[in-house]
């Protein structure tokens, strides 16, 4: 019997497209499939350490446009012109692709090239909870008026296109009780990679994890207050220059494997990206969310974080009084996680997904 051969298509602009398929693909690997993996930016640095994957190519990433640091809408349309030539770009590189090693499905996290592959008929599945957004950004009315832009600029038209374009969605959801919108899109629990199950509650704060995004778009971390009762843990951060904070504050960089500071932690402060919410949530930790600005799936999530009472979320320049605040209401988040029951394993159920897609195009003998 041959081995289903899986493509990924992976948005490298920060490491949560990155992790989020890893977590896929750890998976299908014990499905016996066969794994190749398209991306580009941070997802080269952290795929070309995953075991596994069969060969790893590059492509060019889109990317926001900036101004002052944040993301700036204005200038991410006037990029229209550079992002259809990447899109171009990037097609020749997936025909040649398909042509060398003809997968039985494509898998796209956040990567917007498909007409070669829906030409060749293979089929296409893509990993998007913009369902979610769409839904959630009606749900919640204290919206910010500084997350509109993009919501409508970028997650509307990111919804539309996954509710047209993919054969099938799966996107995974934080909030188990939020409505399915049905068609093409399947819900699952949170994708996170294999170990991130639930820890021990532990009782006092010892350890907070402080690990903001990894992208450019990452909040500054900032310390001046150095005297916490607790260790401080930071990854994705160099230690700033001419750094003497003590030994309370430990700077770690970026690191391809966080699971054992996630573990250690009894409370986690992350940007409003999904997948370094999910991974935390999925062991249970009290969250403090602080949202990259102007970001409406980012403003979502911290605000999912604290509609499920397991979290609170804030701004970046509250870092610290949040940080003071948040870790006096452990007891109240742990109660949160609670209320919620059993995590899904969303990983799981993706990968059963994509090789049902896979079996169904081959046939029951293939």
């Amino acid at each position: 019997m041959a081995s289903t051969r899986i493509l990924f298509l992976v948005n490298g602009l920060g490491l949560g497209n990155s992790t989020r398929c890893h977590a896929v693909i750890q998976r299908l690997l014990d499905h016996g499939a066969e794994i190749q993996v398209v991306t580009s930016g941070n997802g080269l640095w952290y795929f070309q350490s995953v075991p596994g994957i069969g060969r790893l190519h590059e492509v060019e990433s889109l990317y926001y446009g900036v101004k002052e640091g944040r993301i700036s809408i204005v200038r991410t349309l006037t990029a229209v012109a550079d992002f259809g030539a990447i899109l171009r770009h990037n097609a020749r590189k997936m025909a040649k692709i398909l042509s060398e090693w003809r997968p039985d499905v494509v898998v796209s996290d956040s990567v917007y090239t498909f007409r070669s592959f829906k030409r060749a008929g293979i089929p296409f599945v893509a990993l998007n909870n913009a369902d979610v957004v769409h839904q959630s950004y009606r749900r919640f009315a204290d919206r910010p008026r500084s997350v509109r832009p993009q919501f409508w600029c970028v997650e509307e038209p990111d919804y539309l296109f996954h509710r047209v374009i993919p054969d099938l969605v799966i996107s995974p959801s934080l909030d188990p009780f939020l409505p399915e919108v049905g068609g093409n899109v399947v819900r699952v629990g949170p994708i996170v990679r294999q170990g991130f199950s639930p820890a021990a509650v532990r009782s006092p704060v010892s350890c907070v994890l402080v690990m903001l995004s990894g992208s450019r778009f990452g909040s500054p971390v900032i310390f001046d207050r150095i005297d916490w009762p607790f260790e401080i843990e930071v990854v994705g951060r160099p230690a700033p220059p001419n750094w003497d904070g003590g030994g309370r504050i430990r700077f770690h960089g970026k690191l391809l494997d966080n699971r054992a500071l996630v573990e250690k932690a009894d409370m986690v402060v992350v940007n409003g990206g999904f997948s370094a919410v999910s991974e935390s949530f999925s062991m249970r930790k009290p969250l403090l969310v602080i949202p990259v600005p102007n970001h409406a799936e980012q403003w979502i999530n911290a605000r999912t974080i604290e509609h499920l009472g397991v979290g609170m979320s804030a701004q970046e320049r509250e870092l610290e009084n949040a940080m003071a605040s948040a870790t006096q209401q452990l007891e109240r988040f742990h109660e949160g996680y609670r209320r919620l029951g059993e995590i899904p394993d969303g990983a799981a159920q993706a990968a059963k997904l994509i090789m049902s897609v896979a079996t169904s195009r081959n046939g029951p003998s293939a």
